[in-house]
């Protein structure tokens, strides 16, 4: 599966136990681990395939309003180094 530079849940491993997904605008939260996701979905499933289904029935997301889109994010990658 071309990867085209996403982020893999193989890629988690050893470095996070849990995934964290945010949205500040509609108030979503969850922890995932990253065991499970693994299971589920396999070492080679990306996190923006995962998150856009994840986000599917957000509101933001269904209206398509560019001044106003789905802010889900991955709070805890943005501070991970290597």
């Amino acid at each position: 599966m071309p990867r085209d530079g996403a982020i893999t849940f193989g890629d988690l491993v050893g470095k996070l136990d849990l995934l964290v997904v945010e949205c500040a605008k509609c108030g979503r939260a969850g922890r995932y681990a990253v065991r499970r996701l693994i299971r589920e979905r396999g070492r080679d499933g990306t996190l923006i395939d995962w998150k856009n289904e994840l986000t599917a029935g957000c509101s933001r997301k269904m209206a398509q309003n560019f001044n106003d889109q789905c802010g889900a994010c991955f709070p805890g990658l943005a501070t991970r180094s290597s």
